[in-house]
């Protein structure tokens, strides 16, 4: 499994963290298991490490997923900051991320480092 999806209590935050390949079933069963424990926890903060992803899922997947955060009982105040490696291809799956993220009306930038994905997190501040 190239993913785990853990809540870190003192921080209020699901993490997700994704190694190697990530596939378009992959990240439909990660994205379901990311929403149930943010449901369940009632978190409003999600941290998804990306940093060690090696192909990421389709961009149509990723756009249908974000499309159905609102009929899965995504919270719309809730933050969500990814961090994305060098790689240019992740750099601008990330974005495509954060674009679809914005359009659907939920708070979702993309960063290269963990600190400051971890400092907006964590901040008063917006998208």
């Amino acid at each position: 499994m190239p993913w785990q999806v853990q809540y870190v209590s003192e921080k209020e935050t699901v993490v997700v963290t994704t190694t190697g390949p990530v596939s378009d079933d992959e990240a439909r069963e990660l994205t379901g298991q990311a929403i149930t424990l943010l449901r369940e926890t009632q978190a409003t903060r999600v941290l998804g490490d990306c940093r060690g992803m090696q192909s990421a899922p389709s961009l149509g997947v990723v756009y249908w997923l974000v499309n159905d955060y609102a009929n899965r009982g995504v919270p719309r105040q809730t933050k969500i900051a990814v961090v994305h490696s060098s790689a240019l291809h992740m750099a601008e799956f990330a974005r495509f991320y954060e674009t679809v993220c914005f359009n659907r009306q939920y708070e979702a930038r993309a960063f290269d480092s963990s600190e400051a994905a971890e400092a907006w997190l964590y901040s008063g501040a917006t998208a």
